[in-house]
Formats: C-alpha cells, sequence, structure tokens
C-alpha cells in the first residue's frame, strides 16, 4: 500500500535532510520519494543521515524539474503548511489527513504528500495543484519543524491506521470509474478555465484567481474519468456553438 503514497519534497536545500526524510520514510511504510528542483542533491551526503533501511530509497528517488510532472499520476495530492489564511483554508490535522490518505490508498489510488522547501514551505503556486491542505499543531511561540520531523509526524499517523494484515480486495464491480489524476485534473481545469473566459463567466485579466472557487468546488466532488469526459464534451459543444 505504501508504495502507492509519494513523498514529494520540493526545492530540498540539503541532502543530508533527504536522507533523514529517507529514514523517516523506512521507518513507517518505505513510502518511495521524489524531488522536485532541488537546491544540491548528493546521494553520498544523504546516505550517513539514511542508515541503512534507508539507503534504498535513496538510490531509487525520482527528479522532476517541476511539481506538476511529479504528481501527475496522483489521484490526491495533499500539500503541507505552516501558515493559514487566504488560499490556504480546509485544512487538515494529521489524522485527518492519514484518514484521507488511506481512503485512497485502500482502493488502489495513488497520493501525493508534498512538503516544501526549509526556510519557506511551500508557494501558493504549489499549493493550486493540491486539493487539500494540512498542518502539524505546534506551540505558536516555536512552530517551525525539521523537514524530516514533519514528514515522519504524518507517515506515523498513517502508519498507525493501516491495518497489520491486508485483505485480498476484489474488484468493485459496481464503480463506474476511476478517480481523475492530477495530469488529468489540470487539463479539466485549464480547459473549463478557456470555456469561462469566452463566456465572460471569469475575468481575462486574472483568469488563475477568479477561477479558484471553481477549482475548489470540482476538488470537493473528487471528479471521476467518467465525469471529467462528460464536462470535456460540454466544453467541446459550447466552444463549437461559440464558432457558429
Amino acid at each position: 500500500m505504501f508504495n502507492l503514497l509519494n513523498i514529494v519534497l520540493v526545492e530540498t536545500r540539503f541532502p543530508e535532510n533527504i536522507g533523514a526524510v529517507a529514514r523517516a520514510s523506512a521507518n513507517f511504510g518505505s513510502a518511495p520519494i521524489s524531488l522536485v528542483n532541488p537546491e544540491m542533491w548528493e546521494i553520498e551526503k544523504a546516505k550517513p543521515l539514511a542508515t541503512k533501511q534507508g539507503i534504498i530509497l535513496l538510490e531509487n528517488i525520482n527528479v522532476y524539474p517541476t511539481l506538476d510532472k511529479a504528481i501527475s499520476e496522483s489521484t490526491l495530492c495533499i500539500g503541507t503548511s505552516a501558515r493559514l489564511g487566504g488560499i490556504r483554508r480546509e485544512v487538515l490535522n494529521p489524522k485527518e489527513c492519514a484518514k484521507e490518505i488511506f481512503r485512497y490508498l485502500s482502493k488502489g489510488e495513488k497520493v501525493s504528500l508534498i512538503f516544501g522547501p526549509e526556510d519557506r514551505g511551500l508557494e501558493n503556486h504549489h499549493l493550486e495543484l493540491c486539493q487539500k491542505l494540512v498542518t502539524v499543531p505546534t506551540n505558536p511561540h516555536c512552530s517551525s519543524l525539521n523537514l524530516a520531523q514533519a514528514v515522519l509526524l504524518l507517515l506515523y499517523e498513517l502508519f498507525n491506521i493501516v491495518p497489520q494484515k491486508q485483505k485480498t480486495r476484489k474488484k468493485d464491480k459496481g464503480a463506474i470509474s476511476r478517480r481523475i489524476n492530477n495530469e488529468e485534473r489540470t487539463l479539466l481545469h485549464e480547459k473549463l478555465k478557456h470555456v469561462l473566459i469566452n463566456l465572460d463567466v471569469i475575468q481575462k485579466d486574472n483568469p488563475d484567481y477568479f477561477f479558484l472557487p471553481m477549482a475548489r468546488f470540482l476538488d470537493k466532488k473528487e471528479i471521476r474519468r467518467h465525469e471529467m469526459d462528460m464536462l470535456l464534451g460540454i466544453c467541446r459543444q459550447i466552444e463549437r456553438l461559440g464558432k457558429k
């Protein structure tokens, strides 16, 4: 099950922190690790912090130039953030986050858990790619967490609710289609945004901002593939009628 969980580290500064994350992952399920545009990635500097158990995770790390590439196959993407307000709302706590991740993993769907740079965390353009956010409650006078500590806390909560023995699940014949992954989510959002601009529903000067409420609404509905095809079909018909 943990092979379906993708620990994504965005613009990490120090390879030693990546090694510590690998050790935390090895402690609680050995979820694979992805790096997005790391400032410096040297596996030899990371290995001492990973210990023997985490080295295999380091050796199988995937490195991506952008976040959207790293999470393209994930159905659910959860961003971590210590700052609240504005775009950062409807935030989960670690236990709620673990339950949400388990709900997807138990159905065989991929999940990305995303962590930002050590010095500043995820930025708004990263968070826009996430359906949900999670924060770790801390002492307000000492709220800064080490990257590996944050990873460990969230993986610990998840590890605690995963059954010790996984039972074989029969295919759900009643399921209509799978939930869309992040690459498909981005495609759907871009197509809807384009159509809404042409209909003058959202303003052209800052379409990303005015589309945010629609994006949040769609994320709550957990769009499935057949629903995405239906919405894209509607968009095509609107474009066709618009040309006439």
